[in-house]
């Protein structure tokens, strides 16, 4: 069955009860995050990892540590992975980071979908996320980011040294990992390296990312 003919169900059912999962986009960065703690134990990283994603968490004390991890690894397969993650180039520094470019992804899901990720927390399931992801036009916030992360850099030819600087430049600010910046400004520079129109992101979504 496909996408658009199979009907999603959020329960799985054991021998030892049902288990009603949420698998929010906002829930299963928090969980990837939690994966990445080097402080926790595999099992302690199961436990808590759990805890977010299953509704009626109560039930989870009549299972022992086995039955977790196959509880997990049933809601890994069944609602996190896909078989199409967005396309990315290999690029010897990050391309995409869900965490770090959270405010790109914001303003291009209410540029192209008018979807206010902020108000779909604990609500838009992490598939259909990704989906809508991977069809953002590429005159979106993050799509052009994407792009300028992946551009070549020119070899020197005596008269570009110019251009050379300017692209290392964006490239640099972009793939740094330092505080949040205020960058809408600072995309309409940019525009004419990456292609779009340069339109103003509206008020309210300024105000946001501002935040």
């Amino acid at each position: 069955m496909g996408v658009l003919t199979e009907l999603p169900s959020y329960r799985i059912c054991t021998d030892k009860g049902r288990f009603d999962i949420n698998p929010a986009f906002d829930i299963i960065l928090e969980v990837q995050r939690l994966y990445k703690e080097e402080s926790l134990t595999d099992y302690e990283k199961i436990q808590q990892a759990l805890s977010m994603l299953v509704r009626n968490r109560w039930n989870l004390r009549l299972l022992n540590p086995a039955e977790q991890l196959k509880l997990m690894q049933d809601i890994t397969s069944r609602y996190i992975e896909v078989e199409k993650r967005p396309q990315i180039k290999k690029s010897p520094v990050p391309v995409l980071d869900f965490e770090r470019d959270g405010d790109y992804i914001y303003a291009s899901f209410m540029q192209a979908y008018q979807i206010d990720l902020i108000d779909e927390q604990g609500k838009l399931p992490w598939k259909k996320f990704l989906y809508l992801f991977n069809g953002l036009p590429a005159d979106t916030k993050i799509k052009q980011i994407m792009r300028i992360r992946q551009m070549p850099v020119p070899e020197y030819n005596g008269k570009n040294s110019k251009e050379i600087q300017e692209i290392n430049e964006m490239k640099s600010y972009l793939c740094s990992s330092g505080a949040r910046r205020r960058r809408t400004v600072w995309i309409r520079s940019i525009v004419p390296y990456i292609g779009g129109n340069g339109k103003e992101m509206n008020s309210r979504t300024e105000r946001k990312l501002k935040r």
